[in-house]
């Protein structure tokens, strides 16, 4: 997956989740934001970064 990918990939899953939250249906939000983290992580592996700023690697 090349970096515009996974920036659109992140983008999309991040509409669903707030779509989910919105219409009340926490549980399946959680759940996107579950992949949301997978996603992030696995870009960041990669040597990708997300435009607001999170970090490259996770802070502990």
């Amino acid at each position: 997956m090349t970096q515009k990918q996974w920036l659109l990939r992140n983008k999309g899953l991040e509409h669903e989740q707030r779509a989910h939250y919105s219409e009340g249906r926490d549980a399946q939000g959680d759940a996107v934001g579950e992949a949301i983290r997978f996603l992030i992580n696995e870009g960041r592996a990669n040597g990708y970064s997300l435009p607001d700023g999170r970090p490259l690697k996770a802070v502990i």
